[in-house]
């Protein structure tokens, strides 16, 4: 009775800390490992275009498109936002950010969506200092595939492609 009753409380406390841990990670998710600030600003273009592996089969078992073909999917759609990949944990990156997205609310241009998207840093942190809702580049999905290598960075469509600017917001460091 004693060893079952022991056996429930020390679960109890493995399901806290386990809680208590998840809670931490959503918190503050490990760095984009392989980013680092941006020593220098660096423009470059990616073409997002992919090869479709296997036959794209519609519900209606029509293909869509077969394997082998290649698809730029800013054929059929636009990007119509712009991506700020931001570390947050760099203050001058957060600062860089703020100058951005406040050029954006004085522009009379069409409004385009922003949005932020971090490579470091506690994602509600940043959401509560900038009022905005943040994302988190989990496992460097996305710097992975447009080749960023630095922060802060802005891809927007140009074109066919994606313009990619990492910005070089403390070039002494």
């Amino acid at each position: 009775m004693f060893q079952k009753k022991l056996g429930a409380l020390d679960l109890k406390k493995e399901e806290e800390r386990m809680r208590k841990a998840a809670e931490e990670r959503v918190k503050n998710p490990a760095p984009v490992s392989g980013i680092v600030p941006a020593k220098e600003t660096r423009e470059f273009w990616h073409d997002p275009t992919y090869i479709i592996t296997e036959d794209a089969v519609l519900p209606c078992g029509r293909v869509l498109y077969r394997a082998g073909t290649r698809v730029n999917p800013l054929d059929y759609m636009d990007l119509d936002r712009r991506l700020f990949f931001v570390d947050g944990r760099e203050e001058k990156q957060v600062e860089w950010l703020k100058g951005q997205l406040l050029l954006e609310e004085r522009s009379f241009d069409k409004k385009i969506e922003d949005r932020i998207i971090l490579v470091g840093g506690s994602p509600p942190e940043i959401q509560d200092k900038l009022g905005f809702e943040v994302y988190f580049d989990q496992g460097g999905e996305l710097t992975t595939r447009f080749g960023i290598r630095g922060s802060p960075a802005v891809a927007e469509q140009a074109g066919k492609n994606l313009k990619i600017v990492e910005v070089a917001v403390d070039p002494e460091k």
